[in-house]
């Protein structure tokens, strides 16, 4: 995640977003967490931008763990659940989440190249 928030724009917000992360860690348990969005593609404009993260879990989430909004200094974290199921279901029919495994970084898990293998995107 340093890596893909190495920007002048994100810098300062690594380690907040890093105690998120763990946050998540210990709440989900995730196989994977895709950092998406503009973070991962560079294009990160402070007061425009929000951070994007999918949290892919071995079971579907529970409707009020679905979505999870998070403020990190003055950038809100938008966290996504879905089940690994769920992904597979939905690569080709949610925007967010085929853009996620085209475009996404993985700080966490071993599962973003398998997905994209398997993952039949135009």
């Amino acid at each position: 995640m340093r890596k893909a928030l190495d920007e002048p724009s994100t810098r300062d917000l690594v380690k907040e977003l890093e105690a998120v992360v763990q946050e998540i860690l210990e709440k989900h348990k995730p196989i994977s967490i895709i950092l998406a969005g503009s973070a991962a593609k560079s294009r990160f404009v402070r007061g425009l931008s929000d951070i994007d993260l999918l949290v892919i879990t071995e079971e579907s989430p529970s409707k009020e763990n679905r979505f999870v909004l998070k403020a990190v200094e003055d950038v809100d974290v938008e966290v996504t659940v879905f089940s690994l199921e769920e992904v597979l279901e939905n690569v080709d029919k949610n925007p967010f989440v085929a853009d996620a495994i085209q475009s996404g970084c993985e700080i966490h898990g071993n599962l973003l190249e398998t997905l994209r293998k398997q993952a039949k995107l135009p």
